[in-house]
């Protein structure tokens, strides 16, 4: 018997469709994820009989999981579009707190001067923005460097040419790496370095919102895949982008606690401020022995009840990719007990130095009736 052909015999005795029907996803991923499938293969008649006991035993666990998260097969299928919308009273007031943050923003000194220095007094749009966030020469570079050179912060464009360490001939574990970075205008090549007794990874980020990340977002919310809502720019000391890190992170703190600081060095650059009444973060994971599944929400305090539970089934179907399935209550308690069982055959004085053959389903189902 074949592997394709045992799966569909043991989706037959419980009643399971092979192809469709999660909770057999679910449960012949750990099935085989603990050897039971390559056993049975191996045993024969014998073994079907085995693996069928396992199964029944595993279930109430697949399908406690199976309502958690989506398993990687699972996660390829499209999401179903979903439609969320607030009420007028939650974008107005929304909106009301973003324009009095812009209004403070705008006025705030250290503002003034980044916009002054590095964009001309003024403001960049959307795509201007993100090109200066992703320009390697805006990363590495000062203000001033820009200045002296004619070179214009806003409207340039650069990359990288090649980078490359320099060893001290005296000292073999001495080196510095050295990067040449295209810059036009002038269409010539620029040099600078790693700073001395840093690596790549010490260097400080700045965040900035990220234009393909996996976001779904209205007005006033936002929903997005854990880590993926923001770019993460490695940036030198005393560089342009250093300066708008530093600027986005002191306004983000004590002066305007709504904004993250992505939001406010995308303030800061384009003058768009647009609060959210409600944030969600979501993930899953699938390891060897455990799919898991999370959501994590931040909410204004003045949010109607209503508009958080809408906002959550929002997530929940969007996640899981189809309505929650909700596992029995016996099938919890059967499954919480069958491990407790065998967790205390591990510990029992019996089970302590040399192996033991573990309890039937059949035992088992006779100890918990």
């Amino acid at each position: 018997m074949s592997e394709e052909q045992l799966r569909k015999w043991l989706a037959k005795q419980l009643q399971k469709d092979p192809e469709k029907d999660p909770v057999m996803a679910e449960l012949w991923d750990e099935l085989k994820t603990f050897g039971h499938v390559e056993e049975a293969l191996k045993v024969g008649t014998a073994g079907k009989s085995d693996l069928l006991e396992m199964a029944k035993a595993l279930l109430p666990h697949a399908e406690l999981m199976a309502g958690v998260g989506p398993t990687p097969k699972r996660e390829q299928k499209k999401p179903p579009e979903l439609a969320l919308r607030l009420t007028g009273y939650e974008e107005k007031r929304a909106k009301a707190l973003g324009e009095f943050l812009a209004f403070r923003a705008s006025a705030h000194t250290l503002v003034q001067r980044f916009r002054e220095e590095a964009l001309g007094g003024g403001l960049v749009g959307p795509k201007q923005a993100r090109a200066l966030v992703h320009s390697p020469a805006a990363s590495r570079f000062s203000t001033d460097w820009f200045k002296d050179r004619s070179i214009p912060i806003v409207g340039h464009t650069a990359s990288f040419y090649k980078h490359y360490p320099v060893v001290d001939e005296n000292d073999p574990d001495s080196f510095v790496v050295f990067e040449d970075i295209a810059v036009d205008p002038p269409g010539e090549l620029f040099r600078t370095h790693l700073p001395l007794g840093v690596a790549y990874e010490d260097l400080p980020y700045l965040r900035y919102p990220n234009e393909t990340s996996k976001t779904r977002s209205g007005n006033h919310y936002s929903a997005h895949w854990s880590d993926q809502e923001y770019v993460h720019v490695p940036v030198y000391p005393g560089s342009i982008l250093d300066d708008l890190r530093q600027l986005s992170r002191r306004l983000a703190g004590d002066p305007f606690p709504p904004w993250e600081d992505a939001q406010a060095a995308q303030f800061v650059l384009t003058g768009e401020a647009v609060p959210r009444a409600l944030t969600a973060q979501y993930d899953s994971n699938t390891s060897e022995h455990l799919t898991y599944g999370k959501i994590i929400l931040t909410i204004e305090p003045w949010v109607p009840t209503r508009t958080v539970v809408q906002f959550y089934n929002y997530m929940q179907a969007y996640m899981l990719g189809r309505k929650p399935r909700a596992p029995s209550l016996r099938n919890l308690d059967v499954f919480s007990f069958v491990a407790e069982q065998l967790r205390d055959e591990l510990h029992s004085e019996a089970g302590r130095g040399k192996a033991r053959e573990r309890p039937s389903w059949s035992e088992l189902m006779e100890s918990w009736n």
